[in-house]
């Protein structure tokens, strides 16, 4: 029987985030990227998404590798906490993504895995996999994708990408590289499908620089100007700009201090003598002449924008004239906490640049639109398309390009988290009946937790409906037992509390207190408040 090759997105292919896909052929494993992905207000309490890594877990002593695309959270930050379940296989990563991987494995306590620094276009090899990276522009430099040559054919993973031929701060894309790929043949191509539903071409980092110098250049008080902090390509934009107009740069946030120092002592980023001040400082520095490059562009609980847009920060309290910058788009999930950090520096009496320019605030987008998926497409002209990064009604636009690219329907794959896509040497492709996952992993408390449906709903109900407590206690001598009655999250009268104890004892006196018993007074219970107070209340009897 001939061997065929199993691509098995495990994580990144239903969501934005979670990036992680597995290649498999023969004995040979390699994965593409370990990342984690932001939970949403639909998962109380839960930190990060992992992907579920169960299935590399029980062939482990076959990953030969765990290979790199970029920098970005959403793509390495699994590894310091999956790292060692894998049997700590090496990583292969650009220079400024293995100093991020070592960074995130210094502060998580890992050690003794091999990071090993990779650059395009020089091949390496991974027992059946025969590797060649290529230069990608997104809004972290050090950024490549992957030629993967296997003994089926060559199979393109395009990583975050956009086509910008005059980037600010990073190579093009290497579109001669590309097109010989695609002349050469090419089998299947895993392509970004974020942006597969937005029109037109990505404005270049260069069109954002502009907008960001003339915000600065006419602000008439202070600048606080928040990114993601290993958004590095903006970060350096705004450096340059603080220089040309002599505002001196402060820093509140730690991730975004670190990231800076990382980049700057890798030489991805320029850092001019005495243009940083120490956040002390700030009030002795003239508004028209500072900039605070802050962390929490996403609305983050503890982060230094939410509690400035809260009047919480212990050094920066925000003042009339006060120009606040969003250089960033809202990860899915995430608008609500932005929303309400904003308001919160309006009513302060800040101004707020967010929308009004690019469409989607003071931010150009590291992922490809329309006319870049269909270029890519063109160039590489893969046999088989693989939609990934994004969710599916991205991945649908995405199919449609591909039939304007030439590629048959039937040759499109939008995959589910866990799907075995086969391909064997015929070029013949079909998805395994059997998924190899089950649920996302998540991080609690530090914790990594499979992620259970009826804990997640418990909590939502909780969140939504509220909790009655029922302390039952037997009472001295003969009196019977002693209820009370306590409403957490709920605005309940002392009637509605008298009539809830009355319905209690009734349904004691019926049922009785056994274990069973409580499982049956907990559900009467609660459609009995369903009906007082228009609430159906989680009840917990202790």
């Amino acid at each position: 029987m001939k061997t065929t090759l199993r691509i098995i997105p495990l994580g990144g292919v239903e969501e934005v985030g979670i990036n992680c896909t597995v290649f498999e052929y023969g004995q040979d494993i390699i994965v593409i990227d370990l990342g984690f992905g932001f939970s949403g207000s639909d998962l109380p309490g839960v930190g990060w998404l992992l992907p579920d890594v169960s299935y590399l877990e029980k062939h482990k002593n076959r990953i030969r590798g765990i290979v790199i695309t970029h920098g970005h959270l959403d793509h390495i930050g699994g590894l310091s906490y999956l790292i060692t379940r894998l049997g700590s296989p090496p990583i292969f990563a650009t220079k400024l993504s293995c100093a991020y991987i070592k960074d995130r494995f210094r502060e998580a306590g890992v050690r003794g895995i091999e990071i090993h620094t990779i650059e395009a276009p020089k091949q390496f090899s991974l027992g059946s996999f025969t590797i060649t990276p290529f230069h990608v522009v997104h809004n972290i430099p050090d950024s490549v994708g992957f030629a993967i040559a296997t003994p089926v054919g060559t199979i393109i993973h395009t990583g975050d990408f956009k086509f910008d031929d005059n980037p600010a701060d990073q190579k093009a894309v290497d579109k001669k590289a590309l097109r010989r790929f695609g002349r050469d043949g090419v089998l299947a191509c895993l392509s970004d499908s974020t942006n597969a539903e937005e029109a037109g071409h990505t404005p270049s980092e260069r069109e954002v620089s502009k907008i960001i110098k003339g915000i600065i250049r006419h602000a008439r008080g202070r600048v606080i100007f928040t990114s993601f902090s290993t958004l590095i390509s903006r970060i350096g934009q705004v450096i340059f700009i603080c220089q040309k107009y002599n505002r001196k740069i402060a820093i509140a946030g730690f991730s975004i201090k670190k990231s800076v120092k990382i980049a700057h002592a890798l030489g991805c980023l320029t850092v001019p003598d005495k243009l940083f001040i120490d956040l002390k400082s700030i009030s002795s520095c003239v508004d028209k002449n500072l900039l605070i490059l802050a962390a929490g562009t996403q609305g983050e609980e503890r982060s230094a924008m939410t509690r400035i847009a809260r009047g919480q920060h212990h050094l920066i309290k925000i003042k009339q004239g006060d120009t606040v910058v969003f250089s960033s788009s809202a990860i899915p999930g995430n608008e609500l906490a932005i929303h309400k950090i904003m308001n919160g520096l309006i009513d302060q009496g800040a101004e707020i640049m967010y929308e009004p320019v690019l469409g989607m605030g003071v931010h150009s987008s590291g992922h490809a639109y329309r006319d870049e998926l269909l270029e890519m497409l063109q160039l590489v002209r893969p046999h088989i398309l693989i939609p990934i990064h994004g969710e599916h009604y991205m991945h649908a636009q995405h199919r449609e390009l591909a039939q304007r690219a030439g590629i048959k329907r039937e040759r499109c794959f939008i995959l589910k988290n866990g799907n075995v896509l086969e391909i064997d040497e015929k070029k013949q492709a079909r998805v395994a009946p059997k998924k190899v996952v089950s649920a996302p992993l998540v991080v609690e408390g530090g914790k990594i937790r499979i992620l259970k449906q009826d804990i997640v709903k418990m909590r939502q109900r909780m969140a939504e409906s509220g909790v009655c407590i029922i302390s039952v206690s037997r009472a001295k001598k003969k009196q019977g037992k002693t209820i009370e009655v306590m409403f957490l999250g709920l605005f309940v009268d002392k009637n509605k509390i008298f009539e809830t104890r009355n319905k209690v004892q009734k349904l004691i006196q019926r049922y009785g207190l056994s274990k069973t018993s409580k499982i049956k007074i907990e559900s009467r219970l609660s459609d009995f408040l369903l009906n007082k107070i228009g609430k159906k209340p989680l009840v917990i009897i202790v």
